[in-house]
């Protein structure tokens, strides 16, 4: 049974070295001790021959412990009262209280000895045993070996016999290479003189002592003496190992502790370079059919080359796109030609990580696959023209391992083989490797929706992005926040939105004066930052123009406005509106101040006098999350609504606390559009209880959200239904609890 088990190699007690054991000397009638761990005590002494039927008895204890004795031997300089030394562990729980006196008994005889009061090292005993053991020194250290070994969980003991190993037992051989493979095995090369084939288990001398499996084959080598082998062993470690870190391995085979340890010129082999190592003897090795089933499969591991295509079966296999996100998830697009079906498995692999793709993949037609093997003598009998199912696209995450290594797929097929695929995966955001995987496919294919609800939806849905945050601010003029609640412009086109809003704020004798606060993304600073200059001069107003990076969308960039700005209230507005009249400002900070906390928003209608937004409200039921009751009806229809109680107010254009801002987009979703992350942001605010209403007599026209270059023609209608399921599985899965209002005016 493998043991996890890790083992400080340092003993239990006090320290010492071996030449230390020159001034311990067995001596009439005395013994020494040697702490292993809290309850074991080796004690080592000289007298008479003893039989194999011995008991020991501590300090008078009541009763003998019969399993004590653990071996004697004759001494080389002996005299009448002291011709063997002997050994022997006892169980002693308390540490803090040394042995004074051990009686020792086999039955005929009875000694009585005074123990040292000087406790000595591990080192020092293995010392003083080859001192004094002469030729038996090894069958010695070998039976306090066994006794102490015998326990592998207890870390103690286990550490004083490889200790007694390591101390007095001669290098049996070197080991001359060390690699590790990608599936995370620990490969060894070298040569010894007790290295049995077979299986068994070993102590890996590496920082802390491992216990793993070890599979070894032996093989001749015409550079070594005779009676010597090669051997290759595969160590087993579950990665608990480094192969940088091996110095050594311990093991017992043929009857006996050896020890085989790293040369000192050891060869550290890449995880790449070690199949072929493993191959360069493979067909010379010997072993029992268990090992060489081992070493074949690190034999057949990954060397960074597409082996696939190789395959003498019909099976191939490419990739299209790979994109990996910031957070380390994959999407993979790409085809599997394999109309026999003998590949059992496809695996998103990378040292120390795996993922399953073809239990999660979503298929699609690929008929130009089909085509351009159907001369191929090998594929042209198998492949059926009524399954040309051979794409897929797969989202996955490896979890753990070496994030910097490269990822690759490794195919597993009937007959046990495995093939690889290395992979280049682009690095992108979530968001943008979402809208470039879609921009591949046809909006009429078959197989879009699953694709989009198994593979797009959980990308983003797990996706996390970084906060938006302010790259340069430039104030232009008097900017003086104090002169009344700002207001934060967010414009993600820049100079087409807000040359005109600026024309229109300065007409207005309110907002004339009022402090400005205008944020667009980096790009477009760079670009209209000298002309909204000019422009905000020739107006004379109050305006701070802030640069963002990161930010993907209107609230982002109103997000940033509201960080640069110390007032507690704020009024936002995209830049896409425009204000129906003059002197909202005015009538829409009125209420602000007499529902002090509350998020309020004007009314939002299109150029044709139709309602775009004039109130949410929570759904009771069915498929949606939120209900606009009056979206597309006229103007003159809700003309009589007032002050309007409602579930769920539009951060397009409201005035709000600028804290509620904050919280609300802390953490929100990765979206490819905006409309739905209005809504959440909507509905956070709903659930911390702040209070929304709707002021029907403020009106902002706009249009509809204009769709970013990425989004344009076939993806449009595919962002939004994404952006929905993302908004349903985000909410329904952790924001459960909200407050709905019936509507009310006030």
């Amino acid at each position: 049974m493998r043991q996890a088990t890790a083992i400080d190699e340092k003993p239990y007690g006090p320290t010492g070295s071996p030449t230390a054991a020159k001034s311990v000397r067995f001596g009439k009638g005395r013994a020494i001790s040697c702490r292993i761990d809290p309850d074991t005590v080796l004690i080592l002494g000289s007298g008479r021959p003893r039989g194999h039927a011995l008991s020991v008895r501590a300090d008078g204890a009541s009763s003998a412990q019969d399993a004590a004795f653990v071996a004697n031997w004759a001494l080389p300089a002996s005299s009448p009262s002291a011709t063997h030394g002997f050994a022997a562990l006892l169980t002693q729980p308390n540490a803090g209280t040394p042995i004074t006196m051990v009686d020792v008994d086999d039955g005929r005889t009875r000694e009585r000895f005074i123990v040292a009061p000087r406790q000595i090292s591990i080192e020092e005993a293995a010392a003083l045993i080859a001192q004094t053991a002469a030729g038996e020194t090894v069958a010695v250290i070998s039976r306090l070996a066994d006794q102490l070994m015998a326990q592998p969980t207890n870390r103690g003991r286990v550490s004083a016999g490889l200790s007694l190993i390591r101390a007095l037992q001669p290098s049996d051989g070197f080991i001359e290479l060390v690699g590790e493979t990608h599936d995370g095995v620990i490969v060894i090369m070298g040569w010894s003189r007790a290295f049995v084939p077979g299986r068994f288990q070993a102590y890996l001398l590496a920082g802390a002592t491992t216990v793993a499996d070890c599979f070894v084959a032996s093989f001749a080598r015409p550079d070594i003496p005779d009676g010597e082998l090669g051997f290759i062993a595969v160590l087993e470690t579950d990665g608990r190992v480094r192969a940088d870190t091996l110095k050594g391995v311990i093991y017992n085979a043929g009857g006996g502790w050896h020890m085989t340890p790293a040369h000192s010129r050891v060869q550290v082999s890449a995880a790449l370079d070690t199949p072929d190592h493993i191959r360069s003897v493979l067909l010379e090795a010997r072993a029992t059919p268990e090992v060489m089933l081992r070493l074949r499969s690190a034999a057949n591991g990954f060397t960074g080359k597409d082996t696939v295509s190789s395959l003498p079966v019909p099976v191939r296999m490419d990739v299209d796109r790979v994109f990996e996100t910031d957070d380390g998830d994959m999407l993979i697009s790409g085809w599997l030609l394999d109309p026999e079906h003998h590949v059992l498995a496809v695996k998103l692999r990378r040292p120390g990580g795996e993922a399953r793709l073809d239990d999660r993949w979503t298929r699609l037609d690929r008929i130009d696959v089909s085509q351009s093997f159907a001369d191929q003598p090998a594929f042209r009998a198998s492949l059926d023209s009524d399954d040309q199912a051979h794409g897929f696209v797969a989202h996955a995450k490896l979890s753990g391992g070496k994030p910097d290594a490269a990822p690759f797929l490794e195919l597993t097929l009937r007959d046990g083989r495995r093939a690889f695929l290395p992979l280049m995966p682009k690095r992108l955001p979530a968001r943008r490797a979402a809208l470039q995987q879609l921009s591949l496919f046809d909006a009429a294919n078959w197989a879009l929706p699953a694709i989009v609800d198994r593979q797009i939806v959980p990308l983003l849905c797990n996706a996390a992005v970084a906060a938006p945050r302010m790259e340069t601010v430039v104030d232009i003029g008097q900017f003086d926040e104090n002169t009344g609640i700002p207001i934060i412009v967010g414009s993600t086109v820049g100079m087409p939105e807000v040359g005109p809003l600026l024309a229109l704020l300065a007409l207005d004798p309110q907002t004339r004066c009022a402090p400005l606060v205008i944020v667009v993304s980096k790009p477009t600073f760079q670009r209209d930052l000298v002309r909204l200059r000019q422009l905000a001069r020739f107006y004379r107003l109050s305006v701070r123009l802030v640069c963002a990076t990161g930010a993907l969308d209107r609230f982002d960039l109103l997000s940033v406005g509201a960080a640069e700005v110390s007032c507690e209230t704020v009024v936002t507005m995209s830049g896409s509106l425009v204000p129906a009249a003059k002197g909202w400002y005015g009538a829409l900070t009125a209420v602000g101040v007499d529902h002090v906390g509350s998020v309020i928003s004007p009314m939002l209608a299109y150029d044709d006098h139709s309602v775009k937004w004039a109130g949410s409200w929570l759904s009771e039921g069915g498929d949606q999350l939120l209900l606009d009751r009056y979206a597309g009806y006229p103007l003159m229809a809700i003309a009589a609504l007032q002050l309007t109680r409602v579930d769920i107010a539009s951060l397009e254009c409201c005035i709000m606390p600028r804290a509620v801002l904050k919280d609300a987009m802390r953490d929100c979703g990765v979206y490819l559009g905006s409309k739905q992350k209005a809504r959440e942001i909507g509905l956070r605010v709903n659930q911390a209880g702040i209070a929304a209403w709707l002021l029907p007599s403020i009106q902002m026209l706009g249009c509809d959200e204009p769709m970013s270059g990425e989004q344009n023609g076939k993806l449009a209608a595919l962002a939004e239904r994404i952006d929905v399921e993302i908004l349903k599985s985000r909410w329904r899965n952790g924001h459960e609890s909200h407050h709905s209002f019936d509507r009310i005016s006030a």
